[in-house]
């Protein structure tokens, strides 16, 4: 229960790391790289079979740390979002969620 518990404060810690790093890019050759939606994004799959494999459900509390800080971050401060409502905030979401879900159900002992 416990390191469920760190896995879910890892979660929350990755989030708020990784909505504050995908907004960053910059410029190569004129087009333009997003360097921190690749940063916040690549380690969600491998912390979440890591979680997986210290504990059973390790990567369902990654996860629920994770989406806790991108439901809850717009009612921290209204009107101030570190996930805003554009194509990158949105893959950031889509495909982080994505991700997290995937592993989830692939390592579950639930399935049929």
């Amino acid at each position: 229960m416990l390191i469920r518990v760190v896995w879910g404060c890892v979660g929350l810690y990755v989030a708020v790391l990784g909505a504050v790093v995908h907004r960053h890019d910059d410029t190569v050759l004129g087009v333009s790289v997003p360097w921190g939606l690749l940063l916040a994004l690549l380690p969600l799959v491998p912390l979440a079979l890591l979680a997986e494999q210290t504990v059973r459900l390790g990567s369902a509390a990654l996860l629920i740390g994770w989406g806790l800080v991108l439901a809850l971050q717009g009612t921290v401060a209204p009107g101030s979002y570190l996930v805003a409502s554009d194509a990158i905030s949105w893959t950031y979401t889509i495909v982080g969620l994505g991700c997290l879900v995937a592993v989830v159900l692939r390592v579950s002992r639930l399935r049929r």
